[in-house]
């Protein structure tokens, strides 16, 4: 399945980065997990940001020359360099390439280059890492549209701006150095055997020196972290508004109070300004969504007026977010679709109408950014109002419970409403935030009919989601992961709930899972589409914590078949009588009965004493029972 992934690397490459260097052996291999990342365009320079450099793994080039035409250009000789192991390998070819005098940014690549990949490896895989001290670069794979083994000669025909050929930043050099790796995409020989070759040629770098910046600065402007919603959303002062500088951190979003002053005059752009996947999205005064673009120059963002989507000067809000972490409504509704990645799109997602509310997806990494901005000036965020509170069947995490749900039974929230009956008042949905990649959501609801009863995250939720069902001593009842997507769903159809009654569903991100007081997982971690009883070897165990983590973001879960329950959550009195598991033995009780007497109904919960008939014996149980629970 190798092939079939050919240009899936950059994103393989970005995570393997993340998490260390094990992971990276496993590129292409068939994956344990599907992938949220979009797909990706044959880039021959990418950015990317691979964390810090240990600069005594690098060794000083001493054999380039500089232009005389200019001396900012440096001329690497690449002339049989091997391509070895994935990124990281204590085999690959590294060096350092010190800037100019004077010069404290790489901002040009050439290249003429000879490769050579021996099959079973690509010439496409033969790459070289190109970072600052930190981490901050691009990647280059001259072979890149040639996605087979052999030999090719491969030339930029010159020295190219990153910012005027690739829409990319200029990179800075914080110690005055550039740092290259070379190394293999995939690695098809093992053990440092060698994968391809640089047979000859050279790769030429241009230095320069950074203008100083004149814009709105995010810390030295701002104060500190703009927010990611109106409330919180950073002023920017008064005047012409030309550039806006900032930084977004993992799960970041920074959201700006701008005036348009004309909206066919208006544009922003990312466009070399970010080493990473960005977004832009343009909401009104009131928080309502208006204008996105994700990308539009390669992977780096842009929007206008081009759509006809800004209706008028004024106040407006301009966020910015790493792909795929998006803005959803009052109800945890996307606001705009995914896709199409590269149009300039009014919103056109389930939560179109609704003014923003949080943010789905999780992001590992942020990365520094400059908007560039025309017709637009400064201005000052507006108090906006709140979401109003949900519909009668919905609830809210924050809006309807008052906060974080917790993660384990004592602390999980009671889904009552004091307008709702228990057991009887269904409740169709419920959204929330995982706040971060170690947040368990655990909501209690009844169910009274299991064979009626569904939860899914599907078209709810931007990260790899879980769905778990347990009784109320803690005990599993049944789990999914993947529901023919990432997301997940739950319902009967594996007989994993056995009885009507009060029940704990927690949601968390792949791969955040319960266990028992040992440690042991309440369930395996495969068949990941299969929906499950308890398999693993704390399957008898009530949940004691969870282990792992996961993808964050808000969610939307929803129900069928579900109902809130009394305040008094997995507390409700049991009572022999209560056919309908509301909590009390009442009229409604003896109806139920009385409607069902006579019948052959195994398994009903009107059947009381579980003899398969509703006869007098139940009748007996409900009266014998009246006003338990009152």
């Amino acid at each position: 399945m190798k092939r079939a992934t050919c240009f899936r690397w950059l994103g393989l490459l970005t995570a393997a980065f993340l998490v260390g260097a094990p992971m990276l052996a496993q590129k292409g291999r068939p994956f344990p997990k599907h992938s949220l990342d979009k797909p990706r365009p044959t880039l021959i320079v990418e950015p990317v940001n691979v964390g810090p450099r240990n600069p005594a793994l690098y060794v000083p080039y001493n054999g380039g020359d500089f232009s005389p035409a200019s001396g900012d250009i440096v001329v690497v000789d690449a002339t049989g360099t091997p391509s070895y192991d994935s990124a990281g390998a204590s085999c690959n070819i590294r060096m350092t390439i010190p800037a100019p005098a004077g010069r404290d940014n790489f901002n040009g690549i050439g290249w003429d280059v000879q490769l050579t990949a021996t099959s079973p490896s690509w010439r496409c895989e033969i790459a070289v890492l190109i970072t600052n001290v930190n981490g901050q670069g691009y990647i280059l794979r001259p072979g890149a549209a040639n996605c087979s083994a052999g030999t090719g000669f491969y030339t930029s025909g010159g020295v190219g701006k990153l910012c005027d050929v690739y829409g990319l930043p200029d990179l800075p050099l914080p110690d005055g150095n550039l740092y290259l790796e070379f190394y293999e995409t995939f690695d098809d020989f093992s053990g440092c055997g060698q994968d391809g070759n640089w047979d000859s040629g050279t790769l030429s770098f241009q230095f320069g020196t950074t203008p100083p910046f004149t814009g709105w600065d995010e810390t030295i402007n701002g104060g500190g972290d703009a927010g990611e919603t109106p409330e919180t959303a950073q002023s920017t002062g008064s005047g012409a508004l030309t550039a806006i500088r900032g930084d977004l951190e993992a799960d970041g979003v920074d959201m700006y109070a701008i005036r348009i002053i004309d909206p066919a005059l208006f544009s922003a752009s990312l466009r070399c300004g970010a080493l990473f996947d960005t977004q832009l999205f343009l909401f009104d005064a009131n928080g309502r969504g208006v204008v996105h673009n994700d990308d539009t120059f390669g992977l780096i963002s842009y929007i206008d007026n081009s759509t006809g989507c800004i209706p008028s000067a004024g106040v407006y809000y301009l966020a910015v977010s790493r792909y795929n972490r998006d803005p959803v409504g009052c109800e945890g509704d996307l606001i705009w679709n995914n896709t199409p990645f590269g149009a300039i799109r009014c919103p056109d997602g389930p939560g179109a109408a609704s003014r923003v509310n949080g943010w789905s997806g999780g992001t590992p990494a942020g990365g520094t950014y400059i908007i560039t901005l025309q017709g637009a000036e400064g201005a000052t965020a507006g108090n906006q109002d709140d979401c109003g509170p949900p519909p009668i069947d919905r609830w809210n995490e924050t809006a309807n419970g008052g906060g974080d749900a917790g993660d384990l039974p004592d602390t999980a929230q009671v889904v009552s409403r004091p307008e709702a009956t228990p057991c009887q008042t269904a409740v169709t949905r419920i959204s929330g935030n995982r706040n971060d990649g170690a947040d368990a959501d655990m909501y209690i609801i009844c169910i009274t009919e299991p064979g009626s009863f569904s939860a899914t995250t599907v078209g709810g939720a931007g990260f790899d989601t879980q769905l778990f069902l347990f009784k109320c001593d803690g005990t599993g009842v049944v789990h999914n992961d993947d529901c023919g997507s990432v997301q997940s769903c739950i319902d009967n159809s594996t007989g994993c709930i056995t009885e009507q009654g009060i029940y704990l569903l927690a949601i968390t991100g792949y791969n955040q899972d319960p266990v028992d007081s040992n440690g042991n997982p309440i369930w395996e971690n495969t068949p990941f589409d299969a929906i499950r009883c308890p398999d693993g070897p704390g399957a008898a165990n009530p949940i004691a914590g969870w282990t792992g983590s996961g993808g964050s973001g808000t969610y939307v879960i929803q129900l069928q078949g579900a109902y809130f329950v009394s305040p008094a959550g997995c507390e409700t009195t049991q009572c022999d009588g209560d056919v309908n598991g509301d909590g009390h033995t009442d009229d409604q009780d003896l109806l139920a009965v009385l409607f069902a007497f006579g019948n052959f109904c195994p398994g009903c919960p009107e059947d009381l004493n579980s003899d398969n008939y509703v006869d007098d014996q139940d009748l007996l149980i409900v009266l014998f029972d009246f006003g338990c629970g009152s």
